[in-house]
């Protein structure tokens, strides 16, 4: 990246500096995780996502790259743990353009809403925000109102033609969706980490049926496979681990309880299959 590039990157992450707390991505090791009997929280143990109230600074994401872009959106979403999978559903939501209203009842039914800790709305401006959706006006009809058709007219009489907002995922979050699909962040977690492979398999499959954290550690505490690749001075790896991990790929979420995903259900089939084969 040019010195230039550099600048331009740094100052689009000052500029949306309050959108999102530095909370680690979901790609880090298994070594050193702290599990905990619920969904991921921010650093002070509750929700940190911020949306800034000024309109966002769409020059800033201008003077960026496709790809540093992309990186940009992609940060913005992993750093948020309790917003994480209602943000990505957004973004793949929004790949066909919805109303307002759609938006928001899409994300108030998401499972993981309970403890978002932030309006429908003010999570999806966020993304907005952040780069990764647009935002379209719509007249009574269904039809975008657009530059050529606001030419001419007064401010009232442009309020008076927009009826409704739409949104729609750009081609900046299409790749992101692409890239945190839980299918793909699933297989990644378990081609990096073979030594647990059969671990995280097992506990999918155990939460195809909710289960409490009290559950899946009596199904894993005091295994071998706790100590795997550790010296044996070292503490073995707590369960809850396990469930961090899970969650953070996508394959599972909390319900008043664990339980496996749509996705993580699909893979577990896809494993069933080939094993069988």
């Amino acid at each position: 990246m040019e010195k230039n590039d550099d600048v331009a990157a740094k100052a689009a992450d000052d500029a949306m500096s309050s959108l999102f707390p530095q909370n680690e991505a979901f790609g880090e090791s298994v070594d050193g995780l702290e599990g905990n009997d619920g969904p991921d929280e921010g650093e002070d143990g509750s929700s940190a996502l911020e949306v800034s109230e000024r309109p966002v600074n769409t020059s800033v994401l201008d003077a960026m790259s496709f790809e540093e872009r992309i990186e940009h959106l992609a940060r913005a979403v992993k750093r948020n743990p309790l917003q994480r999978e209602i943000l990505y559903k957004a973004l793949k939501f929004c790949i066909t353009r919805r109303l307002l209203p759609d938006v928001e009842e899409m994300i108030a039914s998401c499972p993981e809403f309970e403890g978002a800790g932030q309006s429908p709305f003010f999570l999806l401006r966020f993304v907005v925000q952040a780069g990764g959706i647009e935002v379209f006006e719509i007249d009574e009809e269904g039809e975008e109102v657009t530059d050529d058709r606001k030419a001419g007219l007064s401010e009232d009489e442009i309020d008076d033609l927009v009826a409704q907002y739409a949104y729609e995922t750009n081609d900046i979050g299409k790749t992101v969706v692409e890239q945190m699909s839980p299918k793909n962040r699933m297989i990644e977690l378990l081609e990096i980490e073979p030594a647990y492979y059969d671990t995280y398999i097992e506990v999918l499959g155990f939460l195809e049926e909710k289960q409490s954290f009290a559950a899946i550690d009596t199904l894993l505490r005091g295994r071998e496979v706790l100590m795997a690749n550790r010296d044996p001075s070292d503490r073995p790896i707590q369960p809850s681990v396990f469930i961090d991990k899970l969650e953070r790929a996508g394959g599972i979420y909390w319900e008043k309880g664990w339980v496996v995903t749509e996705e993580g259900k699909e893979l577990l089939e896809t494993l069933r299959e080939r094993n069988q084969a």
